[in-house]
């Protein structure tokens, strides 16, 4: 399915840029940001594309840390990568086998300063690739901000930023290596403020926003266990007061439903948020319900799965030194220390079963073709963890994603080259959805992550 010529070339041209893209794995690791305030992840990767002749729009879709490159003379299909470049809020650390906080706000317990170059390397070695075969059509970088809430993708989305594009293509370090084509959990979020006078802790009789959230958590779980089996419900509260003393005058709440049978967990998040809203009432205090965003997980492909599939087989997999085994082992005896290391090396196609994890371009692969690799990291390693950023951070934690950014380079040549395979992937997603009526996923908290989104992690913000 790859042909020779284009593994060929596909590799050469990777080896090259592979201490580009190094370099801004180490940049993009020390350098993070949160969701929605991505200005110099998003401008790194931006600006190193248009050095390699894309055409940049920053801003798009009204976002202002999402891009999108393009390049190739067009007459053809389009083919698009997806960049995400934000890091997870108190998962900073050194790139050792210890937790040792830096004292930075974020650190990429996802590896997203991974996928952000991986995939945009991918897009420039094919291009390369496709100007030397005289291939047409159009290869697109879209630079996606705020995937950790499950928002950017979404929002992109409702703004017309995939409109035009036949078949989307993305990786990601998880614990296989390979392709997938099977699903993910869908996943529905917002946060409740609850808000009344904040008075003396040894007062009785007060109306206490602490107190009903926490009535609000306990209700919710209920129901969850007696109604709604099979789905997730997880929650934080992110503001509820200082000290015992002082009742809070406000706390905020916020849950996310998380499952694989969409419908379900939506329907979950709704009896949430009514619960959400009894509790204030019941406690005489006021709620204010701010939606955040909703996605679908990903809908299996299994034509651009095998394309994908084919593709890593070419390029091998990672290729890890002794000295990248050590660390990894070092790191795994810090996080498990009764157990021994198991790290994925076989390439393999995933096509049963289900993932753990939500994404927001679950949503988008429902109306567009995507297919994703994965590359392995250790299963002793805890993903959104301090240890997973540092592996991010760590050169052992670089194969994976040179190795992926490879065979989506093959593959989006691939897809180009023979467009009736896009038209398959089409088809194929058009059989899948038969019968479905898919509406405009929701989305809130825009004015918030495009004109303020530190007031988003301060847990200030007002919608």
């Amino acid at each position: 399915m790859i042909d020779a010529r284009v593994a060929a070339l596909a590799g050469e041209y990777a080896r090259a840029l592979r201490p580009e893209i190094e370099t801004l794995f180490r940049q993009q690791w020390a350098d993070p940001e949160l969701p929605g305030m991505e200005v110099r992840a998003a401008a790194r990767l931006a600006n190193w594309l248009a050095g390699h002749g894309f055409a940049v729009e920053k801003g798009a879709g009204g976002l202002p840390t999402a891009f999108v490159a393009r390049s190739g003379p067009g007459g053809g299909p389009v083919a698009a990568l997806l960049a995400e470049y934000d890091a997870l809020p108190g998962l900073d650390n050194e790139a050792a086998p210890v937790r040792k906080s830096l004292g930075l706000a974020a650190g990429h317990g996802c590896g997203h300063n991974h996928i952000g170059p991986a995939n945009a390397g991918a897009a420039v070695v094919a291009a390369l690739v496709c100007r030397e075969l005289g291939i047409g059509g159009e290869i697109r970088v879209i630079g996606c901000p705020a995937e950790e809430i499950l928002w950017g993708k979404i929002a992109l989305f409702r703004a017309g930023v995939f409109a035009g594009i036949d078949a989307i293509l993305t990786s990601h370090g998880d614990y296989q290596t390979g392709a997938l084509s099977r699903p993910c959990q869908a996943v529905v979020s917002g946060e409740f403020v609850y808000a009344s006078e904040s008075g003396h802790g040894g007062q009785t009789g007060q109306r206490n926003a602490l107190l009903v959230a926490e009535e609000a958590v306990s209700a919710a779980i209920r129901a969850i266990e007696t109604d709604y089996p099979g789905v997730l419900l997880r929650h934080v509260l992110r503001k509820a007061g200082v000290m015992p003393s002082i009742m809070p005058s406000e706390t905020r709440l916020w849950f996310t439903t998380r499952g694989f049978d969409y419908e379900r967990t939506r329907g979950a998040y709704e009896a949430i948020a009514r619960l959400a809203s009894d509790a204030a009432r019941h406690g005489g205090v006021s709620c204010r319900h701010q939606f955040i965003s909703e996605s679908r997980g990903y809908l299996p492909n299994d034509t651009l799965g095998r394309l994908l599939f084919a593709a890593m087989r070419a390029a091998g997999g990672p290729q890890w030194t002794e000295a990248d085994l050590a660390f990894m082992r070092a790191l795994c005896h810090a996080c498990a220390p009764e157990e021994q290391m198991e790290i994925d090396s076989e390439i393999r196609y995933f096509d049963s079963g289900e993932d753990y994890y939500g994404q927001d371009d679950g949503e988008v692969s429902w109306r567009i073709p995507l297919g994703r690799v994965n590359w392995a990291y250790p299963k002793q390693v805890p993903i959104h963890h301090w240890a997973w950023t540092a592996l991010s951070g760590h050169p052992a934690g670089s194969p994976g994603p040179l190795a992926a950014a490879q065979a989506l380079a093959m593959a989006t040549v691939t897809l180009l080259g023979a467009p009736a395979l896009i038209v398959d992937a089409q088809l194929e997603l058009r059989r899948r959805v038969a019968g479905i009526g898919l509406t405009q996923p929701r989305l809130g908290a825009l004015a918030t992550m495009t004109q303020a989104p530190e007031s988003f992690w301060a847990a200030s913000w007002v919608e």
